[in-house]
């Protein structure tokens, strides 16, 4: 099966630990700065958020002053995740 017609797509992983270390930013200073809440950030870090902002990816890497992929990570489905005969596409 092609991996467009797969309904399990895989998911994104926010870890900017490393960009945060190297920035030399807590959690505080980045919720403060990226004017976002502390709880907001925590759903993001144990990955309960299902859809990304824009706006919060932007503000996010103003201030650590970095590119999405340095702050997000990709993570495939298994191959065999999916059901034989599963024809929906991602997202749907």
């Amino acid at each position: 099966m092609c991996a467009h017609k797969r309904t399990d797509c895989g998911h994104i992983i926010f870890d900017p630990d490393e960009v945060m270390r190297r920035h030399g930013t807590n959690d505080a200073e980045l919720c403060e700065y990226a004017r976002i809440r502390p709880e907001q950030l925590r759903h993001y870090r144990q990955d309960k958020i299902k859809k990304l902002s824009h706006d919060f990816v932007a503000r996010l890497c103003y201030v650590l002053e970095c590119q999405p992929g340095e702050i997000f990570r990709y993570v495939p489905a298994e191959e065999d995740s999916a059901p034989a005969g599963e024809q929906g596409a991602c997202g749907e």
